[in-house]
């Protein structure tokens, strides 16, 4: 290892450290997001600790023997960089060491315009996936008859097989298809419900038709609600879901009302639905306990033959070719036909009861032949009107399923945005007026859909966030043995926002989960940089290099490395720009990374804070500095102008020589 590899190998192993760190609360995340995500901390874990050691390793031994470039030194020896980027790099940073409030001002102002700017982003959770295949929900109200569903779907099937861009289409009816898939939310069962899975020739085709073929299903079918939904990782049902919880279902019902009418009033959200079926016609008997008790009749026994009275009870099944159909036992009245007054529906034992049948009069009557055996099984195996056993036959409309969450009832107003809207740019749209609604004692609202993922999501990822700051801060205290040059570094991080801001606007890419993974990254990278310039400041700053000069010297010396590491990290990020799922935190990267590479190139080098030792800021090794005075310049034991620092390094040779021949 070469001089040069063991002055740089601990500093460059904490900046790779932290670079690391940086990603260590998305593998901690225990949520769906972080699992898809958390192989992020792996990869880059493994190939930048493989990094570092072949930058020690690997990178000198080849150096040494291919690379010998030819340096331009001075007259003392001292290397001289030369053409219009150092120049211009000089020049920006005597500028802002001469103006240092200006150029706080000026970042601060920056900082502000970028926080401005975040409102108008584009903002999503997870992108879908590109895919050449998508699903299609159709829901009837229920009580349909799946006959219904069954139409309307190989209508609906018929008009997508005319369509180009469509090659092929499956039918489910009554529930999901039989498939294992992870990326897609699963029906409840329902003969009410059917599906069809879609097959696109290209994900492109997909996405260019899929507004025109919803829209033409949603007006041909206008009592059915239909829904075309693309495969996504972080699949929900609706994307907007606002949840009302409470104990009365009627109240629900007016909230969920409310809702829904906002929702049908704001044009940035569509297909708005709730959670809760129309209610269905339910026949009721109130059951006569004693009377039916009498008669050995139990409230199965009523079940059991009011069954057999409406829709039959199944006993059997036949094929017919290759479609199968069932036997129904279905009880009718003396004409043969279907019972219409369910009071004279009979009512029958399942299992018939002998009580009172097998006793000593009974016995008699059979040995005498007044009673006949046929006699006997008739009685036995009689049936009673419904009338005689229950006191009220009623219909009443009831509510097929209650949804409860947490234990509590709930309703939920449901909807998706409309094309070309974001989900949290349609949410904020009702949200306001949404909360506004007055909620009764005991009533609350929560948003579920898209919303309540993406704040479980980032509150998992941002509570090992300040572990990772704290182990950030402990290794930078490590390096440099100081807590002074730390805050230098770290108060360049927020720099990273107005880059990805700035980036997110002009791109029109979606600000999501993977974007906000991309710019926690950043934080690692900016202050991997950060230890890079500071290291090499306060080694020249320990040689006795006068601390201005240092700055300077410094972030020249380092601005190739730290720009050749930016811009590949930057130029490797192009390709997945494109790319649906990583293309947002493809550009987060490249904007953050490049904006606060060049600022914090220039805010590092403050004057006051680059050192740990305030002495050696003031005095300079050889005790002579500049002054600025009527007469011209002159040396002295204060603090040299800021503006004079290009006479210092010119002057101060003539003067050493001169107080020396003045010594002898």
């Amino acid at each position: 290892m070469t001089a040069i590899g063991r002055q740089t190998a601990m500093p460059l192993l904490g900046a790779t450290l932290i670079a690391i760190i940086a990603f260590l609360p998305i593998y901690m995340s225990p949520d769906t997001a972080g699992v898809y995500t958390r192989d992020l901390f792996i990869v880059l874990a493994v190939s930048l600790l493989l990094s570092w050691i072949l930058a020690l390793i690997h990178v000198p031994l080849m150096a040494d023997r291919r690379l010998h470039p030819a340096i331009d030194t001075d007259s003392t020896g001292k290397r001289v960089y030369k053409g219009k980027i150092y120049a211009t790099l000089r020049s920006a940073l005597r500028f802002g060491l001469a103006h240092r409030w200006s150029f706080v001002f000026a970042m601060t102002g920056l900082l502000l315009l970028s926080v401005f700017g975040y409102q108008y982003m584009r903002q999503g959770f997870f992108p879908d996936m590109v895919y050449d295949q998508l699903y299609m929900e159709y829901k009837l109200p229920e009580g349909n008859n799946y006959t219904r569903v069954v139409r309307d779907l190989e209508e609906i099937e018929t008009y997508l097989k005319g369509r180009e861009e469509i090659t092929h289409v499956t039918t489910s009816i009554g529930g999901t298809p039989g498939r294992y898939n992870l990326v897609r939310s699963i029906a409840n069962p329902s003969l009410s419900y059917g599906e069809l899975i879609i097959d696109f020739t290209s994900p492109e085709t997909l996405v260019e038709h899929i507004d025109e073929i919803q829209a033409y299903l949603s007006q041909a079918y206008p009592d059915a609600y239909i829904k075309l939904k693309r495969y996504n990782l972080m699949f929900k049902k609706y994307p907007i879901e606002a949840q009302f919880l409470g104990p009365d279902p009627a109240i629900l019902h007016q909230l969920a009302d409310s809702a829904r009418a906002i929702m049908e009033r704001t044009p940035e959200v569509c297909l708005i639905t709730t959670d809760w079926e129309p209610q269905v016609p339910v026949l009721t008997i109130e059951y006569d306990q004693p009377s039916a008790r009498a008669l050995g009749l139990s409230r199965n026994d009523v079940s059991l033959s009011l069954l057999t009275a409406t829709g039959g009870i199944p006993i059997g099944s036949f094929y017919e070719g290759i479609h199968k159909n069932n036997i129904y036992l279905k009880c009718l009245d003396e004409k043969g036909e279907p019972i219409e007054d369910l009071g004279n529906a009979q009512v029958f034992s399942s299992l018939p009861s002998l009580n009172g049948l097998l006793n000593e009069e009974t016995m008699v009557k059979l040995k005498a032949g007044t009673l006949s055996k046929e006699d006997l099984v008739e009685s036995i195996m009689g049936s009673t009107p419904l009338k005689q056993i229950s006191k009220e036959i009623d219909i009443r409309w009831e509510d097929p399923v209650v949804p409860r969450y947490n234990g509590q009832r709930s309703q939920r107003a449901q909807c998706s945005p409309a094309p070309g809207i974001e989900t949290e740019k349609a949410r904020l749209a009702i949200a306001e007026q949404i909360e506004n609604i007055p909620l009764p004692e005991g009533y609350s609202l929560v948003w579920q859909g898209e919303k309540i993922a993406s704040d479980q999501s980032m509150k998992y990822l941002f509570q090992n966030f300040p572990l990772a700051i704290i182990l950030m801060i402990a290794i930078l205290i490590m390096l440099f043995k100081d807590y002074r040059k730390p805050i230098i570094i770290f108060c360049c991080i927020p720099m990273i926002f107005v880059g990805v801001v700035a980036v997110m606007l002009l791109t029109g890419k979606v600000f999501n989960f993977v974007a906000i993974v991309g710019t926690l990254g950043l934080i690692g990278m900016l202050i991997k940089n950060g230890i890079v310039l500071m290291d090499e400041i306060t080694l020249q700053i320990n040689e006795g290099v006068e601390p201005i000069t240092a700055l300077i010297d410094s972030s020249q010396s380092r601005l190739r490395p730290v720009m050749m590491a930016s811009l590949t990290t930057i130029l490797g990020m192009i390709p997945l720009l494109s790319d649906a799922m990583f293309g947002s935190l493809a550009a987060a990267i490249m904007g953050g990374l490049l904006c606060s590479t060049l600022m914090s190139a220039v805010a590092s080098c403050h004057p006051r804070m680059g050192t740990g030792n305030t002495e050696s800021e003031r005095v300079p090794r050889n005790g002579i500095k500049i002054q600025q005075g009527n007469g011209g310049f002159r040396e002295t034991d204060g603090k040299c102008p800021l503006y004079c620092q290009e006479l210092q390094r010119e002057l101060l040779p003539q003067l050493h020589r001169q107080r020396n021949r003045t010594l002898q």
